[in-house]
Formats: C-alpha cells, structure tokens, sequence
C-alpha cells in the first residue's frame, strides 16, 4: 500500500467533523451562528442568517 498524503486522507474520512444543525429557533452553540442550510458555521468564516 502506498502512503497517503493528507489531502488524499480527508478525501476518504469526509470534511473532518460532522455537521451541527441548527434548532428549529435558528440557535446555535455558542460563538456559532446559522448559516443557509441549517448548518452552525463560525461567523469570522461565513455568513449568517
């Protein structure tokens, strides 16, 4: 088996850790806001609803 680089590896696992959801108020755990999608996002990196 060849050795895999980093990329190749998050390739396999998916986007690191699983997704948090949005509560059917729109809030989020602190420091987090809903983004379009339902998602929690961090605010510094994306926008919020």
């Amino acid at each position: 088996m060849k050795k895999l680089k980093r990329n190749e590896l998050k390739e396999i696992t998916g986007a690191g850790p699983a997704p948090i959801y949005c509560a059917l108020d729109g809030s989020c755990p602190s420091g987090l806001c809903c983004s379009n999608g339902t998602l929690c996002k961090d605010p510094k990196k994306y926008p919020c609803i």
